[in-house]
């Protein structure tokens, strides 16, 4: 299996999906990580403006190797000002069809700022890639399943809950990797262990990870028997 995650700023993808990533993972999964921006305006004193870039690049790094994420790259693009148009379109299709991942993860439309504009563009990039468009971006890939997950703003009704309760120590440990945003996110660690014994309520383990297949493109079913696999 080939899982692909797009998230907006380095540390999204832990604090939404760090412990299914790292369940993938486990189950062998290839996965590949796409930031978007590169996180320059994360930093908390003047003396850090200049360095912060390179700083949050190592501790993704370090991320990578807890998560077991085997491929990375940041788009560079900047903070607040994340856009929807024919670059960051040509991005997305370029990384799904050189990829060719059976997944996709993204955020929730319900989120904030440049969240919201990501969770757009790569639906839109997702919905594309298997067409005979954009023909110079790669062959076109087929239509695989495509996830929402919660970073900030919990999703109302999730499809899934995936049980993360063997893999939640990793997620907090790769969280506590990005050192330099936990003063920007608060009490993110309470928030994680919170939301994550919510969701394994709903799911009926200690700790769950909330998603939502998009329904932007609908599934096909040519015989009835496929209903119960939909």
């Amino acid at each position: 299996m080939r899982a692909l995650v797009f998230a907006a700023h380095p540390d999204d993808e832990v604090i939404a999906v760090g412990g299914t990533i790292r369940k993938l993972a486990n189950a062998g999964a290839e996965i590949r990580l796409v930031h978007f921006s590169d996180g320059a305006e994360g930093y908390t004193t003047l003396d850090e403006k200049h360095t912060i870039v390179d700083l949050r690049r190592q501790e993704t790094g370090q991320v990578c190797a807890i998560l077991g994420i085997g491929s990375y790259t940041n788009l560079h693009l900047q903070d607040w000002n994340l856009q929807v148009g024919n670059s960051t379109y040509h991005a997305v299709i370029r990384e799904i069809r050189t990829f060719k991942p059976d997944i996709v993860f993204t955020h929730t439309r319900a989120d904030y700022h440049d969240h919201m504009t990501v969770h757009d563009v790569v639906t839109d990039g997702w919905f594309h890639a298997p067409l005979p468009c954009a023909m110079d971006l790669g062959p076109v890939w087929k239509y695989v399943p495509l996830y929402e997950f919660e970073v900030r703003q919990p999703i109302s009704a999730p499809s899934l809950i995936v049980d993360v309760s063997d893999t939640f120590d990793a997620k907090v440990k790769a969280m506590q990797c990005y050192g330099s945003q936990l003063e920007h996110v608060g009490s993110i660690f309470q928030m994680m262990e919170g939301r994550a014994k919510e969701r394994g309520y709903l799911g009926g383990g200690l700790y769950g990870e909330a998603l939502l297949r998009t329904t932007f493109h609908p599934i096909p079913v040519r015989n009835v028997k496929d209903l119960m696999k939909a």
